[in-house]
């Protein structure tokens, strides 16, 4: 049975962005990341907040999409604009040690805007439900919507992936 958090703090969650680097670094996570966001069209910081809610017993619930709505135009405007600009700049910077300093320059800026985005994904968890034991992928549907196989396959990498960390601290 579901039950409201809105009465339980976030000072029981791990901070999201540490888990989200953490996480990254593991085997096949970056990878799997990456595809999911240029072959399905999925923003990796939310496919990270989610696994994050899922790893503490929470998920995105039917709201998800009016809550997300200005994360997902911080995204737009900013943090996907500097991936272009990042991506763009690659085959001229190769061999322009001026334009690599640039592109790495975007590079950090780009950063700075995912973790900007992280942390307001991490401001909505106290409001969010927990979900019966043991929380599945499905759970993620309302931030993936419906994947193929082979992206449904990666989800699930991430989820055990996810699960092989360190369990979180409360």
């Amino acid at each position: 049975m579901n039950k409201s958090m809105g009465s339980h703090s976030n000072r029981n969650l791990t901070p999201l962005w540490p888990w989200a680097l953490a996480l990254y670094a593991r085997p096949g996570v970056q990878e799997a990341l990456l595809q999911l966001q240029d072959e399905a069209g999925l923003d990796v910081c939310e496919l990270l907040w989610g696994l994050w809610l899922l790893a503490h017993g929470r998920a995105p619930d039917a709201e998800a999409d009016k809550q997300l709505s200005p994360i997902r135009q911080w995204q737009q405007h900013y943090t996907q604009t500097l991936r272009q600009l990042r991506r763009d700049l690659k085959p001229q910077a190769v061999g322009q040690p001026e334009l690599e300093q640039m592109r790495t320059h975007i590079k950090q800026a780009e950063l700075l805007g995912e973790r900007e985005a992280l942390r307001r994904l991490e401001a909505l968890s106290s409001s969010l439900m927990s979900v019966p034991e043991p929380p599945d992928e499905k759970l993620l549907h309302p931030i993936t919507g419906a994947l193929s196989t082979g992206h449904q396959y990666l989800i699930s990498h991430l989820r055990l992936e996810s699960e092989n960390m360190a369990p979180p601290s409360c």
